[in-house]
């Protein structure tokens, strides 16, 4: 873990760069915003509005750069990106603009990489992943599936499908939790998520299948912790901190796991996972490390595991698109180091100019 007795050299080295930057590169910010974003396409009962971000998320953001001497630009929307390439690219207020994609709109399969996609044809720079590893990460079942194939520790899952299960149904009595399996921010996760293996699923699951209009992955349930990795990226990928997740104060949330409802309202707390178990919190963020370099990932990454009462470790889920909001285990890892939220900001425009060889004239 990085402690706040001192800033790793790596981590120095990023900002310095961005600082020798701020007036060459600035950083264009795709957003959809709630209130403001209309969805294209929606759910009935969990809004993809949960991965908005709220005006105080968005002003954190902005004030953020601002304070990290980060000249930033803010795009509401896919369709306002399309319009700034057409429009405004070549009056953005700095000599190089940087993308960064923070939130995205509509449902189904490879939506992560419109915003990615479009920088590739135009030959923009990306803060983090291109398009083939957002839309690898946005699919619970193929993200899990290779992980395995790596031999790294991952629950155990299924793809119940319009065609049925793949591979194969999983054995009768097995506990297991229910997900769309193109959706992050909790999106079709509620309190009946996880139930057992009986007669009866397949008729909740078409039901689910119907509501979020996708196949369903199912995972064997781990009760126990709930652990987040962020994981930083400049020459190479770094896991900050196992972090894991408390709710109502309790630590070891045993047959508890984040549903909608708490995702939505902010309604988690932080803390240093280590301190519950030094061993597992250092193997934890070894096997982080291998699932981002494993998946091809790209600057800021965080792997998502249940970790059971006796040490089990297990990956539940990746994302290569973190929200990186002041509501993070991002920033609070950061915090951990010392570093205020501006640095975390910093750090993702000096790591992107490190990694793609962009140098100030």
């Amino acid at each position: 873990m990085i402690t706040a007795a001192h800033s790793p050299a790596w981590f120095r080295e990023a900002l310095a760069i961005a600082d020798d930057l701020r007036d060459t590169l600035g950083v264009l910010l795709v957003a959809n915003l709630k209130g403001r974003t209309t969805p294209i396409d929606d759910y009935e009962t969990d809004s993809i509005a949960t991965e908005f971000l709220s005006d105080k998320e968005l002003d954190d953001f902005i004030q953020g750069f601002e304070r990290a001497g980060i000249y930033c630009e803010v795009v509401v929307d896919e369709g306002g990106f399309v319009k700034w390439l057409n429009e405004g690219h070549f009056q953005f207020g700095r000599p190089r603009p940087i993308i960064y994609n923070v939130t995205q709109n509509g449902t189904g399969p490879a939506r992560f990489s419109l915003v990615p996609g479009l920088c590739r044809l135009h030959r923009l720079p990306l803060v983090d992943s291109d398009a083939y590893t957002a839309a690898l990460g946005q699919h619970k079942y193929h993200f899990i599936s290779l992980l395995e194939h790596f031999g790294l520790p991952v629950a155990r899952s299924w793809w119940f499908t319009r065609h049925g299960w793949w591979p194969a149904r999983p054995p009768t009595g097995l506990r297991v939790i229910a997900k769309p399996t193109l959706d992050s921010a909790s999106v079709g996760i509620h309190g009946d998520s996880v139930s057992f293996v009986d007669a009866g699923l397949e008729t909740r699951l078409t039901s689910l299948a119907k509501s979020f209009r996708q196949a369903i992955t199912v995972q064997e349930f781990i009760p126990g912790f709930e652990v987040e990795v962020p994981v930083l990226e400049a020459q190479e990928p770094r896991a900050c901190m196992a972090v894991g997740i408390q709710l109502e104060g309790r630590r070891n949330l045993g047959d508890s796991f984040l549903v909608y409802d708490d995702v939505f309202a902010d309604g988690y707390e932080f803390y240093d996972f280590s301190e519950e178990n030094g061993e597992g919190a250092s193997r934890i963020m070894a096997i982080a490390r291998q699932a981002h370099v494993g998946l091809g990932f790209t600057g800021p990454s965080r792997i998502d595991f249940r970790v059971s009462a006796t040490g089990d470790i297990r990956i539940m889920e990746v994302t290569c698109k973190p929200h990186l909001t002041a509501h993070t285990s991002f920033a609070y890892s950061l915090a951990s180091m010392g570093h205020p939220y501006p640095d975390l900001l910093k750090f993702l425009v000096g790591s992107a100019a490190q990694r793609l060889g962009i140098r100030s004239k």
